[in-house]
């Protein structure tokens, strides 16, 4: 068998179960017999007690429970009392265990004696040796209670509750049934409802359960002393349900994600290196802009975007506009990644210094977004080309790109105190507030300007909440976006690669959706109701002789829904050939598709709505002709009186000579000469300075002398010249 040690526990041949206070040999010690009450530590023999089960496993109550420290300062000082009030009992000065306290002949003297010394009752000393042995001999057995810590105890109220002072009632005593009626109220109409009120969740509680129906057939609530109380209702609320059970029911998992969720970790966590994680968003900025045309215009607030390396907080790309949060938008931002940094920089006013942008053209191992941008369909764009992936966070939680999130921040400061027309986000919607947008001043590109210098000051100085580790610092390292860089570049390397601006464009550009691909015909390249040509392009011709020859087929593109002019073609080899506007399409020369779309959806309903006056012009044509034709039926009847239909085309030759000439004489009508041709209907008149050889006397020229020496014009010039290249062909022929 397995030899007994010191607080195990083990059953008993005879039915009950006994505890090793202290093991004399491998065979023999004293025990207590845990099944009796008022049971004393004995010395027995193990092999007459002991069966053959094994020792119990958990041998000790202490092993299973809290740490002594983990109770309370009053708990933990009443444990330490009742332990030096028995410690000279069960130990001797020098430290080894006092066997005389065992002998139950000199038990009694030994605690008598300690009571007298202490002054307390020798009952409270028996009631801590008895503590002391029965739950394992450590401290935490003296704790108040620690007979009961652990076990699983009764449910219901057990007397909780202040008695009432008046004594009117007695209090309610909350069973199983009870305790389950009132969880599911709280789970379904106080936890789930976040506007739900304690206080009314209870009453309707009693209403519902806790109450009858008198004579009149009224509801009456039962009386104090026969229902829950709202304290035990709020007990049973705290007992069974968490606090984030009950946060989280109320708002929710996504804002609880967001607002309450507990922040730990960091974002450095997942990036291995520099270029590893662009975190890219968008928002808008809170400054109102004037038009460029008239500074008078307020044009609303701007889309900025922004893009942000997640390892050393280096904002490696933006974007400014008007559009609306888009693809467009996010590919503008990528694509300033690559952007001339020198040209840009002169553009907007700001210096240069190749230092302020050691990312320049660095596209990143993977992008971060908000299952905005990134989730469409577009931007499987950056995984072909680029091979790059992309990943978003879950909706509604900001806080998974919390570094971009506070870009947006850091901007805003860096320039609401210099830009006009800047409106604070707490003020946007107070009653009355100020009237911000009347201060507007800025352009776009002057507001682009305040943002680089921005982004300059943000890359270029120390932040103060970056963790450095201590052998950075120790190694001279700061906290600064453009040398954490080129730092971490050199330790660790770039995670990700380099492409240049002409390519970053071609690949991000949108391309177009299987069933909207541009269709190649004799007349061109048709593509969301435009037509595109190429004629300096041999390929591109050659795709039109084709479909005029073999009949029309599909092939890619890609194109910037901002602009019409242009749309760029793949071949089946995939190489690209730029297309501009046809002739009857170049009407829509400078606009976006959507206002494309838009001018056909109203040309379309413009003609809907003429359609009846076109059914009507048709029907009163309709009727003229048949009234002509009805004449002319009749007339040519009666010529054909007597004549046989098969003659009327016999010797028809002099009737069409006569009827011919009799039209000439109709037809040609010579303008006269002389007086008679000064018809006054026809007549210009004309200041005397115009006259001609300017004699007032002179009588003024009519409209053929005016058409006969009027200047000749762009179209005479060129149907003068098409004419003469017509007979330039015709001489060569």
């Amino acid at each position: 068998m397995q030899a007994l040690l010191k607080n195990d526990i083990f059953n008993g041949n005879d039915g009950c179960q006994y505890r090793i206070v202290r093991a004399s040999s491998p065979t023999t010690g004293w025990v207590l017999n845990l099944s009796e009450a008022h049971s004393w530590p004995v010395e027995r023999d193990f092999g007459v007690l002991r069966s053959h089960s094994q020792v119990n496993g958990q041998s000790t109550n202490c092993a299973k429970l809290p740490d002594f420290a983990f109770y309370s300062d009053k708990a933990r000082n009443r444990a330490n009392a009742a332990y030096e009030a028995i410690k000279p009992l069960l130990f001797s000065a020098d430290g080894t265990e006092n066997a005389d306290i065992l002998d139950e002949s000199k038990r009694n003297q030994l605690v008598r004696a300690r009571a007298d010394e202490l002054g307390i009752s020798k009952t409270t000393v028996y009631g801590y040796l008895k503590k002391w042995w029965s739950l394992g001999q450590s401290r935490y057995a003296l704790i108040p209670g620690s007979s009961i810590n652990g076990k699983n105890q009764k449910p219901g109220t057990a007397g909780r509750g202040r008695k009432p002072e008046d004594g009117r009632y007695s209090v309610f005593q909350m069973g199983d049934a009870d305790i389950n009626i009132a969880k599911q109220f709280l789970e379904k109409r106080y936890i789930k409802k976040e506007h739900a009120s304690l206080s009314d969740v209870y009453i309707e509680l009693l209403k519902k359960h806790y109450a009858f129906r008198d004579g009149n057939g009224a509801n009456v609530l039962r009386p104090s002393g026969e229902h829950p109380s709202i304290h035990q209702f709020r007990n049973v609320l705290n007992k069974y349900f968490s606090r984030e059970e009950i946060k989280r029911g109320k708002v929710g998992d996504k804002n609880f994600e967001r607002e309450h969720n507990p922040m730990v970790g960091s974002a450095l966590e997942e990036a291995v290196a520099p270029g590893h994680i662009y975190e890219i968003d968008a928002t808008i900025l809170d400054v109102f802009l004037v038009a460029v045309a008239n500074r008078e215009k307020i044009i609303g607030k701007p889309t900025l975007y922004l893009i942000y390396d997640r390892k050393t907080r280096l904002c490696v790309g933006f974007h400014l506009s008007l559009e609306n949060a888009s693809w467009i938008g996010a590919m503008q931002a990528i694509l300033s990644i690559a952007a001339d940094k020198r040209t840009l920089c002169e553009k907007y006013g700001q210096p240069y210094d190749p230092a302020h942008w050691p990312a320049d053209g660095i596209f990143p191992a993977k992008f971060l977004g908000d299952r905005g941008e990134m989730a469409s369909r577009n931007s499987d764009r950056i995984c072909d080309g680029m091979q790059a992936t992309i990943s978003n966070t879950q909706a509604l939680l900001p806080i998974r790109k919390g570094l971009v999130e506070s870009g947006f921040a850091v901007i805003h400061r860096a320039i609401m105190n210099d830009a006009p027309g800047y409106e604070p986000p707490r003020e946007a919607k107070k009653r009355r507030a100020k009237k911000y947008h009347l201060d507007a001043a800025l352009t776009l590109d002057e507001c682009t300007s305040l943002i680089l210098g921005a982004i300059i000051k943000h890359n270029t100085t120390v932040m103060r909440r970056y963790p450095l580790s201590p052998d950075k610092v120790l190694a001279g390292w700061n906290a600064v976006p453009t040398q954490l860089w080129r730092n971490e570049t050199v330790q660790h390397g770039c995670a990700g690669a380099r492409y240049t601006h002409d390519y970053l464009h071609l690949q991000l550009l949108p391309r177009a959706a299987d069933d909207k691909k541009p269709l190649v015909t004799q007349d061109g390249i048709k593509f969301r109701n435009c037509t595109y040509k190429c004629d300096d392009n041999k390929t591109v011709r050659n795709w039109i002789v084709t479909a005029g020859l073999k009949g029309s087929f599909e092939l890619n593109c890609s194109y910037d829904p901002r602009l019409v002019d242009h749309i760029i073609v793949y071949g089946t080899d995939g190489k690209p050939h730029k297309c501009e506007l046809a002739e009857d399409s170049d009407r829509f020369t400078g606009y976006s598709f959507a206002e494309l779309e838009f001018v056909l959806a109203v040309e379309r309903r413009n003609k809907k709505l003429l359609e009846d006056a076109t059914k009507q012009a048709t029907a009163e044509r309709k009727e003229v002709a048949e009234m002509i034709v009805k004449a002319a039926k009749t007339a040519t009847k009666q010529a054909l009186t007597g004549a046989a239909r098969s003659a009327r085309k016999k010797d028809n030759a002099p009737a069409r000579d006569f009827e011919m000439t009799n039209r000439r004489h109709d037809e040609v009508n010579m303008p006269p000469t002389g007086d008679g041709a000064r018809i006054g209907g026809n007549v210009i008149p004309l200041p005397s300075s115009n006259l001609v050889g300017g004699n007032a006397h002179q009588q003024p020229r009519t409209t053929l002398d005016a058409a006969a020496e009027r200047p000749r014009s762009a179209i005479d010039d060129l149907l003068r010249r098409k004419a003469q290249e017509k007979t330039n062909e015709l001489a060569h022929l």
